[in-house]
């Protein structure tokens, strides 16, 4: 675990690094080299300028409002969302199957991974892991073999989609502060970049010195890409896998047969994508055929070679398909 979050810190701060120092350093090393003034000719005409200006203007605010959303906004929506899902979400009878120590524990508790295995809205038995504050370890509510209740949320299109009956949300209110504290200065960087750059550069020309390639046009687009790719946007070009909590909590599971499994020529990080031809029947008899691309590790190519695979199907959208490993579902 200490592995994969040191890594993806790394990727993180490397990420960064391209999306805001590099321009930073390129731009003002090509242009500002001879004595820091700017030749006439490398200057936008008026109009490019104010054309440069109002979409860098728009990419910085469109920036600031999705980092105001993810970081305040968001937070308190999952809080009501849990609330109405204890309050209206189907129930369920689930059994503890698993439970680990998730590390650092909590004042007067311990902090829990507690695998439940449940019939989601569909009847089909899965498992999930959910984290879990015990404020009370001593009554072994968590213990392998115990029972519990679950909500899910019936439209699965809210987050959080499913969680412990009678569980508390405890708002942590530093980390909210801190979270607008940043965002606070994330906006004064911003317009303080805006006040350097013109004073620094406008040399009795207005804003004529902005360009396609000047950091406060390509900075917050690189950022705008940044958390796209950490959110998920980049594997989701690569796989035929959309709508995976719906698959998991209303969809049906079958074993597929694997007609064909053949790479498409596509690597990321050195991983093979793969579109695999699979049949099946769902619960009326019905035969279907489908296809998706999913990136495949070295280590799980067996798969390929595999004659039937469990997977998950949508029943009014029998195309729709995932594998169940996938959904943390492999037995």
């Amino acid at each position: 675990m200490v592995f994969k979050q040191g890594g993806s810190i790394f990727w993180v701060l490397y990420a960064l690094f391209f999306a805001v120092p590099f321009p930073m350093i390129l731009y003002y090393g090509i242009n500002y080299t001879g004595g820091g003034v700017r030749h006439a000719s490398s200057l936008a005409s008026p109009y490019w300028a104010f054309a440069y200006l109002a979409v860098s203007a728009a990419l910085w605010i469109w920036l600031l409002a999705r980092s105001f959303r993810k970081w305040l906004i968001l937070p308190a929506a999952a809080q009501r969302q849990l609330n109405e899902l204890l309050r209206t979400g189907t129930v369920r009878d689930a059994e503890v199957v698993a439970c680990n120590n998730a590390g650092k524990q909590v004042s007067g508790g311990a902090r829990l991974d507690v695998t439940f295995r449940f019939n989601n809205l569909s009847g089909v038995p899965i498992r999930e892991t959910l984290r879990v504050e015990d404020r009370h370890p001593e009554r072994g509510r968590f213990n392998t073999g115990r029972l519990a209740r679950i909500r899910i949320d019936k439209t699965l299109t809210k987050s959080p989609v499913v969680a412990i009956d009678g569980a508390e949300f405890q708002a942590n209110q530093t980390q909210r502060i801190a979270a607008f504290l940043g965002w606070l200065l994330l906006a004064a960087v911003v317009a303080g970049f805006y006040i350097f750059s013109y004073r620094y550069e406008h040399q009795g020309t207005g804003w004529r010195f902005l360009a396609l390639y000047h950091p406060l046009v390509i900075c917050p687009l690189a950022l705008l890409g940044v958390q796209w790719l950490f959110s998920g946007g980049l594997a989701s070009l690569f796989t035929g896998q959309q709508d995976t909590v719906r698959l998991k909590y209303s969809g049906y599971r079958t074993e597929a047969r694997l007609l064909e499994a053949k790479q498409t020529g596509t690597y990321i990080n050195e991983q093979p994508q793969v579109r695999f031809e699979l049949e099946y029947e769902d619960l009326h008899g019905a035969t279907h055929r489908t296809s998706f691309k999913k990136i495949i590790s070295l280590l799980e190519m067996d798969i390929a070679r595999a004659k039937t695979i469990p997977i998950f199907y949508l029943a009014e959208q029998p195309q729709t398909v995932a594998f169940a490993a996938d959904l943390g579902d492999s037995k």
